[in-house]
């Protein structure tokens, strides 16, 4: 919780600082604007004493902001994932997973500068023959700009709902998540993130924590044959688990490697970052809700 103030208060500070020369030279203003992006990719699962597996993966996200006003806008965020499992050890009783997960966001945003805002959503896990889980959350975020870096902290409550599912112990918690990006060009960006949960694990009475990392490089393939330009990038998520499956020994991990497209509507990258769809969440379908999560 410590370390989630600090991250928020260095964020506001930074906001509320003097922007550079060039920042103002740039009139900017809200725009409607969107993202899709999907990807395919493999992941591989470290189940400790449960075993290994290696499995297919796909997802995608959406997003799609609208100004309301010069600087209050509002923002959706739709995200899904899939998974297929092969015919190998524990991981069979657990079946192929999918999983959504939706979220609004309403910020106040200066261009030159940053924003702030806050944001609420839901989502679902399906385990196959185990059945489903449910989580929601809300919480608070803040971006800052300085040149051709962005800055975005969040952090904010999330709870966790047994649907179909024998109750997997998970309760209710917290988490922190910072991100930074870096635009080498207009298309062209660096993004790397980490995310901190923790959340009550009744089964265990102890607490369930989990650290995700990821990164990702976006850039375009200029002149293809038949299709012209492309947006495409690569990236890379680890998730690591303490405190997990009822046994405060037993950490699941599991690192996806994964290569996709992304198109970004009414702008190029940078100008959609800080004028537009520039908000999404945690996915918190990674929690410890089964050997794939």
């Amino acid at each position: 919780m410590k370390k989630m103030l600090l991250a928020t208060s260095v964020a506001l500070f930074a906001f509320a600082g003097p922007a550079s020369a060039a920042d103002y030279e740039r009139e900017m203003g809200l725009i409607v604007s969107g993202v899709v992006d999907s990807w395919a990719g493999v992941q591989f699962i470290d189940g400790g004493a449960l075993g290994d597996e290696t499995v297919a993966a796909t997802g995608g996200e959406g997003l799609l902001s609208l100004p309301l006003g010069d600087n209050l806008s509002i923002q959706s965020d739709v995200k899904y994932e899939y998974s297929t499992l092969a015919n190998d050890a524990i991981f069979t009783t657990v079946g192929p997973r999918y999983s959504y997960q939706g979220a609004v966001h309403l910020s106040w945003r200066d261009p030159a500068r940053g924003l702030f805002g806050a944001f609420g959503g839901m989502g679902t896990s399906n385990f196959g023959p185990v059945g489903s889980t449910n989580h929601r959350f809300v919480g608070g975020e803040a971006q800052f700009y300085i040149d051709n870096m962005t800055f975005y902290g969040q952090g904010g409550y999330v709870e966790f709902v047994p649907g179909d599912v024998v109750p997997t112990g998970l309760d209710d918690g917290y988490f922190a998540r910072g991100v930074f990006r870096w635009f080498f060009a207009d298309n062209s960006r660096l993004q790397l993130e980490g995310t901190y949960l923790n959340a009550d694990f009744n089964l265990s009475g102890n607490d369930y924590e989990s650290f995700t990392v990821g990164g990702r490089y976006d850039f375009t393939l200029a002149g293809l044959p038949l299709i012209g330009d492309t947006a495409l990038y690569v990236g890379y998520r680890g998730t690591f688990r303490d405190n997990c499956l009822n046994d405060a020994s037993v950490g699941v991990d599991d690192h996806t490697i994964m290569i996709g497209t992304s198109y970004s509507f009414s702008g190029d990258l940078i100008t959609v970052d800080r004028q537009g769809a520039t908000l999404d969440t945690p996915d918190f379908n990674h929690s410890c809700q089964g050997p794939t999560s």
